[in-house]
């Protein structure tokens, strides 16, 4: 049995899911007592993880489409 896929809870940052490989997904977090896990990823020019935006991305694709014309 092997993972997957890892996934993180959009809302819960200290619960995440791990998607094994005989089909079974395994939720985890900290107890209550232990308190949170890490920190908070630095924000990089006002977007989380150094994330575009997605209007950014599709003004990049949009772009490059009207310059092939």
């Amino acid at each position: 049995m092997y993972p997957l896929v890892v996934a993180v809870h959009p809302q819960e940052p200290t619960q995440f899911a791990v998607g094994l490989g005989d089909g079974s997904v395994k939720v985890i977090e900290p107890n209550e007592s232990e308190g949170k896990w890490g920190s908070s990823p630095p924000v990089d020019n006002g977007i989380p993880n150094g994330r575009t935006s997605s209007s950014t991305t599709s003004n990049h694709a949009l772009d490059q489409m009207q310059r092939r014309e």
